[in-house]
């Protein structure tokens, strides 16, 4: 009976402390030919390290982190050791450390969901062929071609926008708009409204669960991604082999993905369905994703600036673009100074994306401290912006600061890192910031619009940046008035069929409020 009691009692106390003890030595571990120290911080519980607080505490996780411990801590999250970094000496050296000292590193949920078959997921020399081949997809003859078929996307969003009942929720009809654009431009698939938004609904919901822990238990985020991810490939099974056919045939839709398949049959390559198949969802989850959400802070903004919109309004007069039905050209884009300004300050205050991760190739010093070897690296994007010294004033939102005059463009290279830089620079960059002109643009000259509500929206931030409450806004059509508001007919996201498998997660609309108010 002792033996047994002892058993009972004394095992699991000696396995609770002997795990314990193991996880402290990530405290005061370091590569031993080195005398530099691991940066402050804590590594959280065992195994489970601080995700409980990155998920509880939101947006504060890494902003108190880093005014507590500095520009560079430690920390445990998502399964791995982290070391995060902001400011711009830090962000330079691991952007331009690319395959010298980090590579790439997704969180597993990312990779397991989204797929090994992409761009994204891709490292070294197959990493750099693969991205030489997207780039020619967004050179300036490219965007040309596509600026007709944004152009007439953004012109009826902005048009649906005016004439429904209101306040519309601008969040998400910006996703759907940015999907319309990342659908028929990226992959050169075209839908009907009904399936633009049960689409733009899987997306959502396979997106809100990449980030969680590699655990593959029933209801698990791992468990709901993979779910909407298969819902998404049965939907694509289709469209792929009609887009196979067709470039089997020399067919070209000029569409990004036609652009890659062609590439592959012209050197003698083929693409298998999975590669093809993670492709697409590569190109609609970075496509839409960002985009929609710049899109959605850009109309935040500009509701709450009056002055700015009325200098854009100003710099289309000037360039005689302020008829609403008026064909743009990529070049008379160009020519809006203003508007380019104040899309540059739109991706500088809220830049889509919290930061990016990268894997230690090898121990490095990184501000004074030691990053070792195979720990995860997590760059933080917003925290840099935030903190930068170049930026007089850099909670305002003022346009103002990218004039020819006075840009501050040159000083900011690395204190301005929307786009990330270095070989793993953003290659649709160029191709997101069109849209956020052009919807500019579409917006100033169709209406007018203020938020509907007095006070600024709470914001969350993972996996991207939104309002919480979907951020209803009043649009007003110019010479017209807006219709009264009805809760049934604007609701943001039509309610979906429940799926058959009860043991499945549920195909319904998600009310973004409940969501986990996370930040990277």
């Amino acid at each position: 009976m002792l033996v047994e009691l002892l058993t009972v009692l004394v095992l699991p106390c000696v396995a609770l402390l002997l795990s314990w003890k193991l996880w402290t030595q990530y405290y005061t571990w370091s590569d031993s030919g080195s005398d530099i120290a691991l940066p402050p911080g804590s590594m959280g519980l065992p195994f489970i390290g601080e995700t409980l607080s990155l998920v509880s505490q939101g947006g504060k996780f890494s902003s108190s982190r880093h005014a507590q411990y500095g520009d560079v801590f430690k920390t445990h999250i998502l399964g791995r050791p982290t070391i995060r970094v902001r400011g711009a000496t830090n962000v330079r050296k691991i952007l331009l450390g690319e395959n010298h000292i980090v590579t790439s590193l997704w969180p597993q949920t990312f990779r397991t969901v989204l797929g090994t078959g992409n761009l994204a997921m891709s490292n070294g020399e197959e990493h750099r062929l693969r991205r030489k081949v997207i780039m020619k997809a967004f050179n300036y003859e490219a965007l040309e071609r596509y600026v007709p078929i944004m152009q007439e996307i953004m012109r009826e969003s902005v048009q649906r926008w005016c004439g429904a009942a209101q306040p519309v929720m601008v969040w998400p009809m910006a996703r759907e708009m940015a999907f319309r654009v990342a659908s028929a431009v990226l992959v050169g698939f075209q839908h009907s409204d009904e399936e633009i938004q049960h689409l733009t609904f899987l997306f959502t919901n396979m997106v809100k669960n990449l980030f969680s822990l590699p655990v593959k238990l029933p209801g698990s985020g791992l468990s709901n991604g993979l779910f909407y991810r298969k819902a998404i490939d049965e939907w694509m099974m289709n469209h792929i082999q009609r887009k196979k056919e067709f470039v089997l045939q020399g067919g070209d839709s000029g569409d990004v993905l036609s652009h890659i398949m062609n590439t592959a049959k012209d050197n003698g390559e083929k693409l298998s369905d999975q590669e093809i198949q993670d492709t697409v969802v590569e190109l609609l989850f970075a496509g839409h994703e960002t985009t929609s959400s710049a899109a959605t802070s850009l109309i935040m903004h500009l509701a709450l600036q009056p002055q700015v919109v009325q200098k854009v309004h100003e710099d289309l007069e000037k360039h005689g673009l302020l008829q609403p039905d008026q064909p743009l050209s990529l070049e008379q884009v160009g020519r809006l100074t203003y508007v380019g300004q104040v899309v540059k300050e739109v991706l500088r205050r809220r830049p889509p994306i919290g930061g990016g991760y990268r894997r230690a190739l090898k121990s490095f010093e990184i501000g004074g401290f030691q990053v070792p070897e195979g720990w995860a690296v997590l760059y933080s994007i917003r925290d840099t912006h935030e903190a930068s010294q170049i930026f007089s004033s850099p909670e305002l939102f003022d346009p103002d600061r990218w004039t020819p005059e006075t840009s501050q463009a040159p000083l900011a290279r690395y204190d301005m890192v929307t786009f990330g830089g270095g070989p793993r620079a953003c290659v649709g960059k160029e191709f997101a910031k069109l849209q956020l002109k052009l919807l500019c643009v579409e917006l100033t000259r169709r209406c007018r619009w203020k938020l509907a509500e007095d006070k600024l929206p709470d914001m969350k931030f993972l996996p991207i940046v939104y309002p919480a409450g979907g951020l209803p806004v009043i649009f007003t059509p110019i010479g017209g008035k807006s219709q009264p508001y009805d809760r049934n007919k604007n609701d943001f996201l039509h309610e979906k069929e429940r799926t058959r498998d009860k043991g499945s997660p549920v195909l319904c609309s998600v009310s973004f409020e409940k969501d986990i108010n996370v930040a990277m």
